[in-house]
């Protein structure tokens, strides 16, 4: 009991909170520098032989300069093909020919898979939050409502991603009819913040619907910053 009341100590709590609201904050900076920093470090390996034979010896710190500005051009320049129905085009060219490429399309299909599942956001194709029992019965998880399809006796099921914590990209599909779901009032932005704080971040209170209710896209910052401000409060 003892241990209980300490765990929700006001100074505790407000620490909790605080620490997991910052590494929400830094997780995606550090992987962002890390990927950056890699690009540069080839770039720079990959140019350095090329300038020495059209300049000669050069300061390593200015091969790293140029190879900074080597990957910023290359990174705008694949945006900026992206972003135009001819560079699509040639995007779209390139892609199909490493799709038929025995060993490399496995490789490109899965990475560009993980690109693409979080260019599209669970928040944006995300219908509901509901309660399902899994993996057994009695025991409740978060599922977000994906969308709802007939089933064989033209039943109307519903397309379940049950993610796992802390990490929502990997996850279970489910396909449940109607009675085994219980749709909640939980925003798709408040049931994230509490699968990526592993239940430390959450609400306090939650109803369950007979229909799915639509989500808002509240914004998961604002929904984090409510969190705490609610901590600070008490």
């Amino acid at each position: 009991m003892e241990k209980h009341k300490n765990e929700n100590h006001p100074v505790l709590k407000k620490t909790r909170s605080r620490f997991l609201s910052g590494l929400l904050v830094l997780v995606p900076i550090t992987v962002t520098v890390l990927v950056i920093r890699f690009i540069v470090g080839f770039m720079a390996s990959v140019g350095r032989p090329v300038l020495q034979i059209w300049i000669g010896n050069i300061p390593h710190y200015v091969t790293e300069i140029l190879a900074f500005f080597m990957t910023f051009l290359l990174i705008y320049g694949a945006g900026f093909l992206a972003t135009h129905i001819t560079g699509r085009k040639l995007v779209n060219l390139g892609e199909n020919i490493l799709m038929k490429l025995p060993l490399v399309k496995s490789i490109y299909g899965a990475s560009k898979n993980v690109v693409d599942a979080f260019a599209h956001d669970v928040s944006t194709n995300s219908e509901a939050v509901a309660l399902v029992e899994f993996p057994r019965p009695g025991s409740w998880v978060i599922g977000f409502v994906m969308g709802n399809m007939k089933g064989p006796d033209e039943d109307n099921m519903y397309r379940v991603y049950v993610p796992t914590s802390p990490n929502p990209t990997s996850g279970f599909l489910l396909i449940l009819p109607k009675k085994e779901i219980h749709f909640t009032d939980m925003q798709v932005e408040t049931a994230l913040k509490t699968i990526l704080s592993g239940g430390s971040l959450g609400p306090t209170q939650y109803r369950f619907t007979q229909n799915p209710v639509p989500n808002t896209h509240e914004n998961t910052n604002d929904a984090i910053n409510h969190e705490i401000r609610a901590t600070d409060a008490i």
